[in-house]
């Protein structure tokens, strides 16, 4: 296990929280929203109402689920937005919150005073703690062997459908054994955008929008180096591989997470 330093793991969560968080007011609709997730890189956005009070969250993969479910672009987020949101307060301390967020495995928390939006925490805020220390745990130990993958002719479409269907936000592209890509729901979302909706363009091959070179771990190595890793490329999660370049794992934020 990792433990946070005491006096870190007492202080207010706004230390650790962006104050200046990116969202959407509840009348705006899925195109907008979709513009505001790729400037600002976030997975998961706050809906607010008029007056700045919390009234919904929304992440990448909802808005795949109900382009999948045929929702337009122009429909508003209010119709499928989740309204029972998982807050924290900024009065709570970083331990308590770390434990909300564990506890209620979401990747993020909108941080309110008197119920009006002041920030958003996610696991990389906590995860950023962390870096530069040195814990003596192999990736091996904490990552998720025999992790979903597809291939380069996959279609963006089928890869859509399983990342919805699986909720894995994040994708390794295996061509014979060997790993040559990874896809995010990002990814998807920001095609889907820069070809204006074209849902017919789904059905060109994963190929063309995977991220490439692959950053990587293996599982030899210190979970500290998948920490400076992530970090150094603000990005959730590495592909696990052996010498060969083969997949033998994936391990995320949340894996790491866990282990505080």
């Amino acid at each position: 296990m990792i433990k946070l330093e005491s006096d870190i793991s007492n202080e207010s969560i706004i230390n650790i929280a962006n104050l200046s968080p990116a969202y959407v007011f509840d009348f705006e609709n899925i195109s907008n929203t979709v513009k505001t997730i790729i400037s600002s890189g976030h997975r998961r956005i706050p809906v607010v109402s008029k007056n700045n009070n919390l009234v919904g969250i929304l992440t990448y993969m909802d808005i795949l689920d109900a382009l999948l479910r045929g929702l337009t672009r122009n429909t508003q987020v209010s119709t499928f937005m989740t309204r029972e949101v998982i807050f924290c307060e900024s009065t709570e301390d970083i331990k308590f919150v770390l434990q909300k967020l564990k506890l209620s495995r979401r990747g993020g928390l909108p941080v309110v005073k008197n119920m009006k939006l002041i920030g958003m925490v996610s696991e990389r805020d906590f995860i950023r703690i962390l870096l530069n220390q040195y814990f003596d745990i192999p990736v091996g130990r904490v990552m998720t062997h025999k992790p979903f993958f597809i291939t380069p002719n996959t279609s963006i479409l089928n890869c859509m459908k399983t990342m919805v269907n699986t909720h894995y936000r994040r994708l390794p592209i295996v061509s014979g054994k060997e790993v040559i890509g990874i896809v995010t729901g990002l990814d998807v979302l920001q095609f889907i955008n820069e070809t204006n909706y074209n849902l017919t363009r789904l059905n060109e091959n994963v190929e063309s929008i995977m991220s490439t070179p692959v950053k990587y771990v293996t599982e030899h190595d210190d979970v500290s180096d998948a920490i400076r890793i992530m970090l150094e490329n603000n990005i959730g999660g590495l592909p696990v591989i052996n010498e060969e370049n083969m997949l033998k794992g994936i391990i995320t934020e949340r894996d790491i997470i866990e282990l505080i």
